[in-house]
């Protein structure tokens, strides 16, 4: 998109952050961190490490013993879904997500995880949440219902088509086709 999707805004007023905080707010969590440099953000303590930077920095940033994570570009979540996926986790104790998506994500903050995060931003192993939830025995929950909720927007045309449904079905249609991408 060339620009931060955070501040883009949604049908309806809100933007990207202001939905993604509002679907966090309503589930049984301590607390709702924003990640980013962001006012009132988690800054990621080493810059370009794209999302296993994000988790670094926010698992060095609270007490928790776990993180239920979703991408702000995903406009389609619900709260449903997420609650699903924080009681799947949280259940099994292992880190958590839905068919071929890695977001959203609940992960325990436990040694393991600590140690791929901090050798990741050390460049002393891998870089990717696919290798991260391949070490840690992530269990892979079936989806429930449609994809079309994981639906990522990357593109000024998939934020159009998201944003301004008056472009008829033809937009509709390529928003529902788009997959998130995963993180290898």
């Amino acid at each position: 998109m060339g620009r931060d999707k955070a501040g883009l805004p949604l049908p309806g007023g809100e933007h990207f952050l202001q939905r993604a905080v509002a679907l966090l707010r309503v589930l049984p969590l301590a607390q709702v961190l924003i990640s980013g440099n962001r006012p009132g953000g988690i800054p990621d303590p080493v810059p370009g490490m794209g999302p296993v930077g994000g988790l670094y920095g926010t698992a060095c940033a609270v007490d928790s013993g776990a993180l239920l994570v979703i991408p702000v570009d995903m406009p389609l979540l619900h709260g449903e879904l997420l609650a699903q996926l924080l009681a799947a986790g949280q259940r099994s104790g292992r880190a958590s997500y839905f068919g071929d998506f890695y977001f959203p994500l609940w992960l325990p903050l436990d040694t393991g995880v600590r140690e791929f995060l901090d050798a990741a931003v050390r460049k002393r192993g891998p870089n990717s949440i696919g290798a991260l939830l391949r070490q840690c025995g992530a269990q892979r929950l079936a989806i429930p219902g449609t994809a079309q909720c994981f639906a990522n927007i990357n593109t000024p045309a998939e934020y159009a088509a998201h944003v301004q449904p008056e472009y008829g079905a033809q937009a509709r249609g390529h928003l529902s086709t788009i997959r998130a991408r995963n993180i290898l």
